[in-house]
């Protein structure tokens, strides 16, 4: 009897190790391979996505956007006093209001000029000779150019880019050459908290942040598992910055000095169009916005608008300030004292 109440026990502490043993092993197995934590946030149909990954036992963020969607828009982000100064990601994010943003290049803290060139909307605001150019033209093609540091790369008919670095994969290959690009400093080379982005075969666009420290050769291995043919290393560290749809995944330990911007343009088809309004022989009653629907409403017709929205401003006497709800948000300020005619443009 005593025998056989002692082998009870035996066996049910076997089956409860058996059953402990099973699940550690699975769960092992489970993260070996890549997880999808987190998949895309608001509209399911979007073409920018976020997502949360283990890759070769690395926590990453990453956020894709399919650049084959012409609605998809890339930016550079500045300051709001410009080159060589610098403003919280928190305040880039409310005054610049992206669907999606990450860190950009590399910049000096004591003067704040990035070590990197930088285009926006087509002009060079800032030339500096190290690091590989990254860069977008026409039809949301994404560019790579080496060059040694010191040395311009060639950015013709860039809409905008940045040279940063080092360029971590050159056609599907291991291009890491950090010394040639100019990247010299010891901090850079230790295993550290990194940010990148690379392109695909099928032009998405990959901003990734590495949420543990590794070395420039383990990134390069990340990114290739995630599909980059290009890629390129971006401003990590204490700079380290994500945002996604009203989420702020990495917080930077500093001010920046330059962010990468993805957007969404309702109306990227929409050619560029002019509506000539002769105020001067009305005087303004209206106006309201509503898309498809809006009108310009003056006292003796009623003129077509294309949606057009409106919002008070104490810039002039009793001003009417229009902003177009497509396109580049731009801003018309007109007087109603003096109103002589109005423009409206929207541009794809």
């Amino acid at each position: 009897m005593t025998g056989r109440h002692i082998a009870r026990p035996v066996r049910r502490c076997g089956a409860m190790y058996a059953n402990r043993l099973f699940l550690i092993l699975l769960l092992a197995i489970l993260i070996s391979f890549p997880i999808m934590i987190a998949t895309a946030q608001g509209n399911a149909n979007s073409s920018i996505t976020f997502s949360s990954q283990r890759i070769m036992g690395t926590p990453v963020y990453v956020i894709i956007a399919d650049l084959n969607d012409p609605t998809v828009k890339i930016d550079i982000g500045l300051p709001e006093k410009g080159i060589a100064h610098s403003e919280s990601f928190t305040s880039f994010i409310k005054r610049r209001t992206p669907l999606a943003a990450v860190t950009g290049t590399y910049f000096d803290t004591r003067t704040l000029l990035p070590t990197g060139s930088i285009i926006v909307r087509g002009k060079m605001v800032h030339e500096s000779h190290i690091g590989t150019a990254v860069y977008c033209l026409a039809g949301n093609r994404i560019k790579f150019a080496d060059a040694r540091a010191g040395e311009p790369c060639d950015m013709t008919g860039a809409e905008c880019g940045l040279r940063t670095g080092p360029r971590l994969l050159e056609n599907g290959g291991y291009a890491l050459n950090p010394g040639r690009e100019g990247f010299k400093h010891p901090g850079l080379f230790g295993a550290r908290t990194r940010m990148a982005l690379g392109v695909t075969a099928n032009n998405h666009l990959l901003l990734v942040s590495v949420r543990k420290p590794i070395t420039f050769s383990r990134l390069v291995g990340v990114m290739k598992a995630l599909g980059a043919v290009d890629a390129v290393c971006l401003d990590g560290g204490t700079s380290s910055a994500m945002y996604y749809r009203g989420e702020f995944l990495r917080r930077p330990g500093r001010m920046l000095t330059n962010v990468i911007e993805v957007r969404e343009d309702p109306a990227p088809d929409a050619r560029r169009l002019a509506i000539n309004i002769p105020i001067n022989r009305f005087s303004l009653k209206n106006i309201s916005g509503k898309p498809g629907t809006s009108v310009i409403d003056c006292s003796d017709e009623t003129i077509p608008a294309y949606d057009v929205t409106i919002e008070q401003s104490a810039v002039l006497a009793d001003p009417v300030k229009l902003r177009l709800a497509k396109g580049l948000h731009s801003l018309f300020p007109v007087n109603r004292a003096q109103l002589s005619g109005l423009q409206c443009f929207n541009y794809a």
